[in-house]
């Protein structure tokens, strides 16, 4: 499973893209930025966000596990 994407502190990912009202970050301008940018970073890794951010991997697991319920019926 790819889990590359921006991260913050409480383990949101946005794997492609996060949009909020002052700024907008998208994977294909992630190298071009510097970061964080509201709290975001990019990483190519869970694991790699984790170690930077802090955030509780058990969190992280259980909405990775919705996000695959809600696919799975698309």
């Amino acid at each position: 499973m790819n889990t590359s994407g921006f991260y913050n502190s409480e383990g949101m990912r946005g794997p492609n893209k996060v949009i909020s009202p002052t700024f907008e970050l998208t994977k294909e301008l992630k190298d071009t930025y510097t970061y964080p940018v509201g709290g975001w970073t990019w990483y190519d890794t869970v694991e790699e966000a984790q170690a930077a951010e802090g955030f509780d991997m058990e969190i992280v697991e259980y909405i990775n596990q919705m996000e695959s319920e809600i696919n799975s019926f698309e």
